[in-house]
């Protein structure tokens, strides 16, 4: 068995895997809501508050692996320590409490790990990868098994729902800045250009599964992961124009996204209009099974 330590902006996550010849096989996957841009001051540090919280949250998962004797932990952060400007000393303090040796992935690395894990494994074909985090989303333009284009832009769900929503849920003002400022940021980073073929959209991470439970739960049908762009409008003008029906439907569904869900499914919207996706397509694999499958890929060249 082999773990990862997924450290993002709003949650960290453990995952436990068997791996044999056939790939990787999920065993345990457990998530604490840690929130940690919250903890980002002024300064763009994260406070000794936000630090007690990380180490808190993985001496819980260390409880955890002791009942799992020789299995491999494989610790990795985003955004949320990508983006602020004491990561070393965040990363030695760990260290130096916990024994974990947490590996800071560049956005770059992100995306494509993100392709390996979710998409790497299709037969061929073209299309827009999307993972939207909490502090950054993460984008991949690939075709026949090659990437085109790899981006990270630092915008995700948690830190627009801080900059922009003053309540629980957007106005339809706030709405129309976050999409403003979302597909500026995209045009700037990422300019549409004729090699780049965006349908389908492949979904990737927690708000991209949230928004397909959320199609499920509201159409009442299970669509074998896809659904059309149109839905994703849906879901924005019910935040608008009907918020506590949505509300009641988030916190059946994914309670503790309940204020970050429409921010992110803002961003997968603005995205999809952007580059003209129109078929969404969600993917259970990420950056966590890419992340896993290069560090064993690397223990195997190494033995070699």
């Amino acid at each position: 068995m082999h773990c990862v330590i997924d450290i993002g902006s709003n949650t960290i996550r453990l995952a436990v895997y068997r791996v044999d010849s056939s790939g990787l096989h999920p065993i345990l996957n457990n998530k604490r809501a840690a929130g940690l841009a919250s903890y980002v001051d002024g300064k763009n540090c994260l406070s000794d508050r936000g630090v007690e919280k990380l180490i808190s949250v993985l001496r819980e998962f260390q409880s955890i692996l002791e009942m799992l004797p020789n299995c491999p932990v494989y610790p990795f952060a985003t955004a949320s320590l990508r983006n602020i400007v004491n990561t070393q000393q965040v990363l030695q303090r760990v260290r130096e409490e916990t024994g974990l040796h947490i590996r800071v992935l560049s956005g770059y690395e992100e995306a494509t790990l993100d392709y390996r894990g979710a998409v790497g494994s299709m037969d061929g074909g073209s299309g827009l990868m999307v993972d939207i985090g909490g502090g950054s989303t993460e984008l991949v333009f690939f075709h026949d098994e090659r990437i085109l284009a790899a981006k990270s832009i630092p915008l995700g769900s948690l830190n627009l729902f801080s900059r922009f929503v003053s309540n629980l849920f957007p106005t339809k003002k706030e709405l129309h800045a976050m999409e403003e400022e979302v597909r500026t940021t995209l045009l700037q980073s990422l300019p549409p250009a004729a090699e780049y073929v965006a349908q389908p959209l492949c979904g990737v991470g927690g708000t991209a599964r949230a928004a397909l439970t959320l199609y499920q739960n509201l159409e009442g049908e299970e669509s074998g992961g896809v659904y059309e762009r149109a839905f994703l409008k849906k879901v924005l003008h019910q935040a608008d124009e009907n918020p506590r029906k949505l509300l009641r439907r988030i916190l059946k569904i994914a309670p503790d996204r309940v204020h970050t869900l429409v921010p992110g499914v803002l961003i997968l919207h603005t995205v999809a209009r952007v580059y003209g996706s129109r078929t969404i397509l969600t993917s259970p694999h990420g950056v966590r099974e890419g992340y896993l499958s290069l560090m064993l890929e690397r223990e195997e060249e190494h033995h070699v």
